[in-house]
């Protein structure tokens, strides 16, 4: 059924009259006469008989007319909140982040700023996977892709780790630079646990005789650790080259290399909040290309293999 017959059967309720009914919906007389009719024709009752007094109600229209004014008085107050609509959009972005990718999005904090033009972020710290069904989280950076159709993702970089010490134990040990430090070298590492960097637990088991003695579930803590001359770590090449106490030893290693992705629920795209902050976030990891990636262009380069 459609919404514009309705308001035929409406109009010539109210003013019991075709003449009434056409001026009401901007229509010529005959136009709403045959309207009213071929409506009538196609449901198979009669909805008005045509008396010398006007429009009366048949007994099929007094059970349409109720509902037909209903739809019309719905239809009114949804027109009368239309300019209010506006000033109801979100305006506060909540995206759920690591430490890590935290640290990607304060570093050009500027930048962010500048281009979110009046939409408010939060940085909620989290290594689980969002909620977005209840939508307690607007969006979600995460280096995987997510497992159902009603979320989207959109990659914007790729983050890097590469393997570092500080300069006064690479120093006291030359063996860091060599493939030896993988049995000869004191090793820093994370908490064993699924939620804290599982991937880079693993390279290390595969590499390292036993599980380092020092170990931690934030990178902040690490790269303390690694800075203070405790031993070896894996850091992100983004904070290991900035880091003016460390050197880094390899290369940025491909097998811990991934494509960062920010999550989304298909039906948040259409806010104009989520997506400003999207491309905004976007245009953060576009400046940070080189530097996440370890691009020997970086001013952190490479000390020695």
């Amino acid at each position: 059924m459609n919404w514009d017959d309705l308001k035929l059967v409406d109009a010539a309720a109210r003013m019991r009259s075709l003449s009434g009914a056409a001026k009401a919906l901007d229509l010529s007389q005959p136009q709403l006469s045959r309207r009213l009719k071929s409506f009538e024709d196609r449901i198979g009752a009669r909805l008005f008989d045509r008396t010398p007094s006007g429009l009366k109600p048949t007994e099929a229209g007094l059970r349409l007319i109720p509902l037909a004014e209903d739809m019309r008085k719905k239809a009114d107050a949804a027109c009368r909140i239309l300019p209010d609509l506006p000033g109801s959009a979100l305006k506060v972005v909540r995206i759920a982040v690591d430490e890590v990718r935290a640290r990607v999005l304060t570093d050009r904090f500027m930048t962010l700023t500048g281009l979110l033009d009046g939409v408010e972020l939060e940085i909620i710290s989290s290594h689980q996977p969002a909620n977005h069904q209840c939508r307690s989280i607007e969006l979600q950076i995460r280096n995987c892709l997510p497992e159902t159709d009603t979320l989207v993702a959109r990659k914007v970089g790729d983050l890097a780790y590469a393997v570092y010490g500080s300069k006064a134990y690479v120093s006291a040990h030359p063996e860091a630079r060599t493939e030896k430090r993988f049995q000869r070298c004191d090793w820093l590492g994370f908490a064993p646990d699924d939620l804290w960097y599982p991937s880079h637990v693993r390279w290390m088991e595969t590499r390292l005789g036993a599980m380092p003695k020092l170990r931690t579930n934030t990178i902040t803590t690490l790269m303390n650790m690694t800075a203070s001359g405790a031993g070896l770590a894996l850091l992100p090449v983004f904070m290991g080259d900035q880091c003016t106490e460390l050197v880094r030893l390899t290369s940025p290693l491909p097998e811990l290399t991934y494509p960062e992705h920010i999550i989304v629920h298909r039906d948040l795209r259409r806010e104009p909040a989520v997506r400003r902050s999207i491309d905004a976030i976007a245009e953060v990891y576009r400046e940070m290309a080189q530097l996440l990636s370890g691009s020997p262009s970086n001013p952190g380069q490479l000390a020695a293999e």
